[in-house]
């Protein structure tokens, strides 16, 4: 949950830019991500801008986690009466059994309600000369240790500071200014590496890395290797002999690469030679390697030898089940929705394993075909419907994409997707129906059956998470929001658009006067005491005469 003075395009003044915040969902990571940016902007430094990103999720998580684990001890010292040890260790594996059982919510729910809130600002947007590029306000005592990011802090020229502030702690990254932008301008051009200094750079970096070295002789003799690469293959010198070196060694190696160069007329190198190694004194374990190097005129091949994996299990990961993952990997990436898919690059990005659970506002639409059913059942011998399905479905994902919005599951003939921003998802649902109406006059000149759409809409907080077992998870939108939705759509007339009084109202306070809507009227909504406030989204799709009532 979150507060936040967004950036609203010219008119957006910069003492508006704080974000406050108890947990790191989506709409507020956004927008620091969005003031963040600028900040940087300030000191020339928007090149970092990705590794700046990493640093400030990592204290900000770090942060809220202090946080979230305080108010907990808050929660059991004084609601739940326990006594509590001064020592954090105790709390942390009660706090990691709440999280387990229960989730985030309550915990960020009790730190919401009691104006627990980490405050974020950007100084430097209000004094350009200052050389804060965020801070943090946290109403409990952090300390920089936490950190997981220090390394990267101090490569890029930061510092961070944390300093008692009231009751919590003041938090800085601060831009070192270690060098005037002429000086970072006129680091740009490198220098040429003469070459002494690009073999010592390459050697240290072959010793770094813990790259082998083997020379071979041109009948493929073992003339000479390196003490690395008799580590990687667990040899100690005095073991070290020429038969148990050719017997680990492949013949393929010495087809393709020792004799093969030999034969070569021209350039006798070789790079990204793909080879695993069973180790005969390991039985259970291989190497992978990918090896280069080159053939000098003496006929020694010189090869250098990256140890790719390692596999100790007695399965092996070869040159040919990679290219069999990546084939099956190429196939189930359509079947992977691409808000999954781009949630799971930012996960990365940021060194998480896992997707997050959130929550944050956002427009849910659900897209049904009217009737579908009974026209597979009456159609099937005269037109493919399985063709005729996805060339609506395609249409009406194209709408979703055109008007930024992803696609969240389809279930059969129906479609549920997401959106930031709900006057998004009125467009889109304006021009999947523009769309319906434009197929169906063609349907109805061919003699053929008419597909309408029915569309639902609505607008609140949703919680997006990790739903199923290890097996077969989904990352999906769950929660009330979702629900009425899709009961509103169930409820929609036939080529027309329902949107809640939410959609309505959000769009009308951001965007007043760029939509138009019919009257509003109540809907008697499954699992709701009270009539939901409902009304038509109108467009050019919509038909001649007064909108049904439902």
């Amino acid at each position: 949950m979150s507060e936040s003075d967004e950036p609203n395009g010219d008119q957006t003044r910069p003492e508006q830019a704080v974000v406050r915040l108890c947990s790191v969902d989506h709409a507020p990571w956004q927008t620091v991500q969005l003031w963040l940016l600028r900040s940087l902007a300030v000191h020339g430094l928007e090149a970092l801008l990705s590794p700046s990103t990493l640093i400030v999720h990592d204290v900000l998580e770090s942060a809220v986690q202090t946080l979230q684990l305080a108010v907990f001890r808050r929660i059991l010292t004084e609601e739940g009466g326990l006594e509590l040890p001064a020592e954090d260790a105790p709390v942390r594996s009660l706090f990691a059994s709440e999280l387990h059982e229960h989730g985030s919510h309550n915990i960020v729910r009790a730190c919401h309600d009691g104006g627990f809130l980490v405050a974020i600002s950007f100084p430097a947007l209000n004094a350009p000369e200052c050389n804060v590029v965020i801070q943090l306000d946290v109403p409990v005592r952090w300390s920089a240790d936490q950190c997981k990011t220090t390394a990267l802090i101090d490569a890029l020229g930061y510092v961070i500071e944390a300093a008692p502030h009231g009751e919590g702690s003041r938090v800085v990254l601060r831009w070192q200014q270690q060098r005037s932008a002429s000086d970072r301008a006129h680091a740009c051009a490198p220098k040429a590496l003469a070459p002494a200094e690009q073999l010592d750079s390459l050697g240290r970096i072959a010793q770094k890395l813990g790259y082998g070295q083997i020379l071979f002789s041109s009948v493929g003799e073992v003339v000479a290797v390196s003490p690395p690469m008799l580590t990687l293959l667990r040899l100690s010198r005095e073991e070290a002999t020429q038969a148990r070196l050719t017997q680990a060694i492949p013949v393929g190696f010495f087809n393709d690469i020792v004799w093969g160069l030999a034969m070569a007329e021209d350039n006798r190198a070789f790079e990204n030679y793909r080879i695993r190694i069973n180790l005969p004194w390991a039985p259970t374990t291989s190497i992978l390697f990918n090896v280069s190097g080159f053939s000098d005129p003496q006929g020694i091949v010189h090869s250098l030898w990256q140890k790719v994996s390692l596999d100790d299990s007695g399965t092996q990961l070869g040159e040919g089940s990679i290219l069999s993952e990546a084939r099956v990997h190429n196939i189930t990436r359509n079947y992977v929705p691409r808000l999954v898919e781009q949630k799971a690059r930012q996960a990365v990005r940021l060194g998480l394993t896992t997707l997050q659970n959130e929550q944050r506002p956002l427009a849910v639409l659900f897209c049904d075909i009217v009737g579908f059913t009974s026209y597979v059942e009456s159609h099937a011998a005269n037109e493919s419907t399985i063709d005729t399905l996805n060339s609506i479905l395609r249409r009406v994902a194209g709408s979703v994409s055109q008007h930024r919005g992803f696609i969240d599951k389809f279930m059969g003939d129906a479609a549920m997707a997401l959106f930031d921003d709900p006057a998004d998802a009125v467009n889109a649902a304006i021009d999947m129906q523009g769309y319906s109406e434009d197929i169906n006059s063609l349907r109805e000149r061919a003699g053929q059956q008419t597909l309408q759409l029915r569309i639902g809409i609505h607008w609140g907080d949703v919680v997006i998470g990790n739903v199923g077992t290890a097996e077969r998870l989904d990352w999906t939108a769950i929660g009330d929001v979702v629900n009425t939705a899709s009961r509103m759509e169930k409820a929609c007339t036939p080529g027309h658009i329902l949107v809640s009084r939410g959609v309505r109202d959000a769009i009308d306070a951001a965007r007043p006067g760029e939509f138009a809507f019919g009257p509003l009227y109540g809907l008697k909504v499954k699992g709701k005491t009270d009539e939901l406030a409902v009304c038509w989204a109108l467009g050019e799709f919509s038909r001649t005469g007064p909108l049904p009532r439902i």
